[in-house]
């Protein structure tokens, strides 16, 4: 019997493994973790595994870690190859996108991902999305849906109603009053939107507001965070600059997207409010390394202050670590210098570049990951009574953190306890006791 068509409420042993708990410690060796159905019944040393128990299928994985599934906190699944901004809503048709939106989705499983979090929905597609998967129709993770990118035209002494005539609402929507945006948030949420997003800054690579510059004003914000908290809703903020953070702190977000220029005071404000962070370093990063491969000439990415917000970010990772800031890893992956299926590369930049040793980042995608998507009692570490999201590589990422940048290694992947990857060799590593 293969692994996938185990029945519902079968016990797996996963034997003889090191365990990656997702705390930010290195990985256990020697242990063996019994799966019950959905859930993780035990974790414990491999000499005291239920070996010969009646009724428990034992895979022996020697030299093989289990951790937890991934969350990926900033995710735009129907991004495809963007260049620009117009290439998020017009490069490809509205099916197109549905379908490289699904394949994304299935792909990210694969790759261990089993949680996404909504950053910004082109067309309300992570909502239809969440629906197919929980429904059994399409293959994915578990999905926290976002709401359509709640835009504005400019920043408020600049609001030009005529924008709003040339973008399809239903694509995205054009909100330039407080008004417009808490009807639109009521509007995401019956939808089936569980984050709503805002943008209390521009964007260097944005056509209608730099990073330094206020898209939204402090009281659109608050008029945002109320009615989607007081609908049980939490709000997200693209919020780069640091004018942009601090309303974005003052509004009481529960998560600020980018955060590149945040200063000490901000990180404090954000540790004491335990707001989450998902910080930008790989995406900008990325693009001034490789966006005259994709097109962008150098005088243009000569015009961006990236650099500033990279030096920046890696200034703020370790302090934000030591703060006890939640940081959760997601970056912005469907631009051509950040594509789909690259997603682990973020987590080696961190390491490899900022200098956070590999324990603490997995836990920005696992731990930190599952309370982002609100499953932090429920997910994203590797002990009993959680669920059994699960992961098993060919490698110990704690030890190796680009084990996870290659897909062969990513040797099993469950969900709720249902094998959902197993692309490990029956002859030779893959033993039934």
């Amino acid at each position: 019997m293969s692994l996938s068509s185990r029945p519902a409420g079968s016990r797996i042993l996963l034997h003889d493994v090191s365990v990656q708990e997702g705390l930010g410690r290195p990985s256990i060796p020697s242990q063996s973790v019994l799966v019950n159905g959905d859930r993780i019944e035990a974790v414990m040393p491999a000499a005291q595994a239920p070996v010969y128990e009646p009724g428990v299928e034992v895979c022996v994985l020697t030299g093989r870690t289990v951790m937890p599934g991934m969350t990926l906190g900033h995710s735009h699944v129907a991004y495809v190859d963007v260049v620009t901004a117009r290439d998020t809503m017009f490069k490809y048709s509205l099916p197109e996108l549905t379908l490289y939106a699904a394949f994304n989705a299935a792909r990210m499983l694969q790759l261990g991902y089993t949680g996404l979090v909504g950053a910004g929905s082109v067309a309300g597609i992570d909502m239809a999305l969440k629906k197919a998967v929980d429904e059994g129709r399409l293959a994915g993770p578990r999905i926290t849906p976002c709401s359509r990118d709640l835009m504005v035209s400019a920043p408020p002494d600049r609001r030009n109603p005529e924008v709003a005539r040339r973008i399809p609402v239903e694509l995205m929507p054009i909100v330039d009053s407080a008004a417009e945006m808490v009807s639109r948030t009521d509007q995401e949420i019956d939808e089936g939107a569980e984050v709503i997003k805002t943008f209390s800054s521009g964007d260097d690579t944005y056509p209608n507001a730099r990073s330094h510059e206020l898209l939204y004003t402090l009281d659109e914000l608050q008029a945002v965070v109320r009615r989607a908290h007081d609908r049980g809703v939490r709000v997200r903020a693209h919020s780069r600059g640091l004018g942009g953070i601090r309303n974005a702190i003052a509004a009481g977000v529960d998560i600020v997207d980018h955060a590149t220029y945040a200063d000490e005071a901000a990180l404090e404000a954000i540790a004491e409010r335990g707001i989450f962070v998902v910080p930008s370093l790989y995406q900008p990063r990325q693009l001034l390394l490789n966006g005259t491969e994709h097109g962008k000439t150098q005088e243009y990415l000569d015009t961006l202050e990236f650099q500033a917000e990279i030096d920046n970010t890696l200034w703020l990772l370790p302090r934000a670590v030591e703060l006890g800031i939640r940081l959760v890893a997601g970056d912005d992956f469907g631009f051509a210098w950040t594509p789909h299926g690259t997603y682990a590369e973020e987590l080696a930049v961190y390491v490899e570049v900022a200098g956070i040793p590999a324990a603490t980042v997995l836990t920005w995608a696992t731990a930190n990951g599952a309370a982002l998507a609100g499953r932090g009692d429920d997910a994203g570490v590797v002990t009993a009574g959680r669920l059994a999201d699960l992961v098993v590589t060919a490698g110990d990422p704690a030890e190796d953190i680009r084990v996870l940048c290659r897909p062969e290694a990513i040797e099993m992947v469950l969900m709720g306890g249902r094998t959902v990857r197993d692309a490990i060799r029956r002859d030779s590593a893959l033993a039934s006791m």
